[in-house]
């Protein structure tokens, strides 16, 4: 007997997911992410992010490199090779000075890549409520 396939978690446009293991930062970009009228789920880490992400595809992801369980690069793998989230955009804050191998991955799996601050911050929520309100 066929095993039948998994069915794709449905897709929810309207909501942006924020990885981050540092709860203030999270706190601070979900403010930035709301004041654009935009809903937000966060996780602490990569696992879970992939967790939420089975139930209900975002419309945009925001993510931190530096995490431990599972750090930003492995987790942008783990996601580029689900072909239901190739498509889900991606926004990079992080604090890591980045190698030129880095740049590159990141170049071809992420939509954005800005270093973390509080200005950076709102500078990607504003960017990322552009890009869900077309």
């Amino acid at each position: 007997m066929p095993v039948p396939a998994k069915a794709a978690a449905p897709v929810a446009d309207h909501y942006v997911l924020v990885v981050e293991d540092n709860p203030v930062i999270r706190q601070i970009y979900r403010r930035a992410l709301e004041q654009q009228q935009l809903t937000v789920v966060d996780a602490e880490n990569g696992t879970r992010a992939l967790t939420l992400m089975e139930r209900v595809r975002p419309g945009y992801v925001v993510l931190d490199l530096m995490m431990l369980d599972m750090d930003g690069f492995e987790f942008l793998k783990r996601m580029r090779r689900r072909p239901e989230w190739e498509s889900v955009p991606v926004a990079v804050l992080s604090a890591k000075p980045l190698s030129e191998q880095e740049r590159a991955f990141l170049a071809v799996n992420a939509q954005h890549y800005q270093r973390k601050s509080e200005a950076a911050c709102a500078e990607v929520a504003a960017l990322v409520g552009k890009a869900m309100a077309v």
